[in-house]
């Protein structure tokens, strides 16, 4: 248990200060990926709810500290997201690229539009919010390029996870 906290802490620092850093200069369409999303949908699909929610919730609070904004909202997405996603792993099989793959899809959008309500709330109501701009410019193209990296993600998590298995095994012998 020691060595997961410390790899996914390692990996979680690693991803937001790549992803605030590096990753804004590698835009397709105008959209960077939101690698931390991929991470915990890799981690929660490959580990259960309790390890994504975990690792969700602090990769959402590492998230609220470098943006500046509200102490917790991420932290509350990254929970729920790997609560969601951890929910359905015992039910597929884990090892179908597809199906990381979908996940990705389906919570980046989610994801995305939760965040896009929640931060323009005022101008949706007063009717000048621009869901359907939001969608076709940010969303779908954020999904599609999440999804396509969540595999290689998802094969380095899985790599990981190979490991923390073999540990337990080993710590359990004695």
């Amino acid at each position: 248990m020691r060595h997961k906290v410390i790899v996914y802490t390692i990996c979680i620092f690693f991803i937001i200060t790549l992803q605030s850093t590096v990753l804004d200069y590698i835009r397709v369409l105008n959209v960077k990926p939101n690698l931390l999303l991929v991470f915990v949908v890799a981690v929660a699909f490959l580990q259960g709810n309790v390890e994504g929610a975990v690792v969700g919730f602090f990769a959402g609070l590492s998230q609220d500290i470098v943006s500046g904004k509200l102490i917790g909202f991420y932290a509350l997405l990254g929970l729920y997201l790997g609560l969601a996603v951890g929910s359905v792993n015992k039910r597929l099989y884990r090892d179908n690229l597809l199906i990381i793959v979908f996940f990705t899809f389906v919570s980046t959008i989610l994801y995305e539009a939760v965040v896009y309500f929640l931060n323009s709330f005022n101008s949706i109501i007063n009717g000048q919010g621009y869901f359907l701009y939001a969608v076709r410019g940010v969303i779908l193209p954020e999904a599609v390029y999440n999804s396509v990296i969540s595999v290689f993600i998802f094969i380095i998590v899985r790599k990981f996870s190979i490991k923390f298995e073999k540990l337990d095994k080993a710590s359990r012998k004695y």
